[in-house]
């Protein structure tokens, strides 16, 4: 953690009398230290020698590229975001940018790419995706400069999400979009950020473990979604559909052999396999995910479920995790594999349209 705890943002911008007024300003309103650079060059060569530092990222529409360049919004923008993209593509890390201009909006308009999710909400707002130096906003019922919001909204962002944004576009980003594709992004994206996060940039320690219960909660949403595309037997969840998902039943559905013989299963598989039958006798998951699947369903065994209320964790590792010093390693290894039944469940999908499931005795 840097000494003076301030949010780092670099910013390009070529005016002196606004490069001397503007630094004190977001200081006072958001912690933010910012660091003026003239031209795109020189901010690119501080993002070269220490990348790590920034936390946010402000480009002045109407700026220049190099330093012996005019200042025109047209050759500075577009140059500036490819950069920015492969920098991050380089560093496995996005650092949020903004723009604060003077400039109108007809003038930049098309030149602002519009995947910054990040402050896609802005757009709503202020109805463009730029802030401006001069103008005000209504903002927490009182209006304010919008340089003053961004500044602000720059704390919020960098305080509480800016992890999210690595995890999502830079470390995993097949994942993401798999579970965009499957329109599974808010219920199990949710969870699924949980577990990362810690892993890449935070406290993995004895409260990691806590988070078994969003493992549980990210596979029920799952299996949810499988009985609504047909895929597992709408047994797995009951009569009503906020009952609780049997994670056990849909395992088995999904990864084990079905069997030839019921009368020597256990009395759970047993009740299973006399009320469906499966189209195919192989399993559905590849043998890897099928042996995970299992394991997670078993680790989480005492989890809470996506239909109840009260969010208490009473899982059964109080035998084990003793052994292991507290360790989180089990958990990020069944987190690890969440990410690849993702994967497969979205090929899956795509590949396999038709149902493979039919209840006995109807």
């Amino acid at each position: 953690m840097r000494d003076n705890k301030l949010i780092q943002v670099l910013w390009v911008e070529n005016d002196p009398m606004i490069t001397s007024a503007y630094p004190r300003e977001a200081e006072m309103v958001a912690g933010i230290e910012l660091c003026p650079f003239p031209c795109w060059k020189d901010a690119e060569s501080a993002l070269e020698e220490d990348y790590k530092r920034w936390d946010a990222i402000i480009l002045d529409a109407k700026c220049r590229y190099e330093k012996d360049d005019a200042d025109k919004a047209d050759r500075f923008l577009v140059n500036v975001f490819r950069r920015i993209e492969k920098l991050a593509e380089r560093n496995k890390r996005t650092i949020p940018w903004y723009v604060l201009s003077g400039q109108g909006e007809d003038d930049i308009r098309d030149l602002i790419p519009v995947d910054n999710e990040w402050d896609n909400d802005w757009m709503r707002i202020a109805n463009r995706r730029f802030y401006s130096k001069n103008d005000k906003v209504m903002w927490n019922g009182k209006e304010e400069n919008e340089r003053c919001v961004l500044f602000e909204r720059i704390k919020t962002y960098v305080t509480y999400h800016c992890h999210e944004l690595s995890i999502e576009r830079n470390l995993y980003p097949d994942v993401f979009n798999a579970l965009d594709c499957l329109d599974l992004a808010d219920a199990v994206g949710f969870h699924l950020m949980r577990l990362l996060v810690p892993i890449h940039f935070g406290d993995t320690s004895n409260d990691y473990n806590r988070l078994y219960v969003d493992l549980r909660k990210a596979l029920e949403y799952l299996f949810r979604d499988m009985v609504e595309k047909g895929i597992l037997p709408p047994i797995v969840i009951g009569k009503s559909p906020k009952e609780n998902v049997n994670l056990s039943w849909s395992s088995l559905f999904l990864g084990a052999s079905q069997p030839d013989n019921i009368d020597n299963l256990a009395e759970s598989e047993k009740k299973f396999w006399e009320k469906v039958e499966r189209k195919t006798d192989t399993p559905l998951l590849p043998k890897q995910l099928g042996q995970w699947l299992k394991a997670a369903v078993f680790q989480t065994g005492g989890a809470v479920h996506t239909s109840t209320e009260r969010e208490e964790i009473a899982m059964n590792l109080d035998n084990y995790l003793p052994h292991v010093g507290g360790s989180p390693y089990m958990l990020r290894a069944l987190a690890m594999g969440l990410c690849d039944f993702i994967l497969w469940y979205d090929k899956f999908v795509k590949n396999n349209p038709e149902k493979y499931w039919r209840l006995k005795n109807s």
